[in-house]
């Protein structure tokens, strides 16, 4: 699986040890040095799982704009107008 991964033709979901490989339009899985096939439905969820991580990656978050401070030099709590 690592020659397949370094050839490109299987992506590891991430770069963690025991991390699943996606070669072959399945999820594979290592166990004891041996990998074995996810079935349909663990395939499957790992997609989806995959998916939703992305999306949370790939999102743009909203830019904060901090307005600016109309009284610099006042003490906390300080109303306009009060020294």
């Amino acid at each position: 699986m690592k020659e397949l991964i370094e050839q490109g033709k299987a992506h590891a979901l991430a770069d963690f040890t025991g991390a699943p490989v996606h070669y072959a339009d399945r999820w594979w899985r290592s166990e004891e040095g041996q990998w074995y096939a996810l079935d349909v439905a663990g395939s499957n969820l790992v997609d989806a799982q995959a998916d939703r991580w992305r999306a949370a990656h790939t999102t743009e978050l909203p830019t904060l704009h901090s307005e600016p401070n109309p009284m610099p030099n006042a003490a906390p709590h300080q109303e306009v107008g009060e020294s």
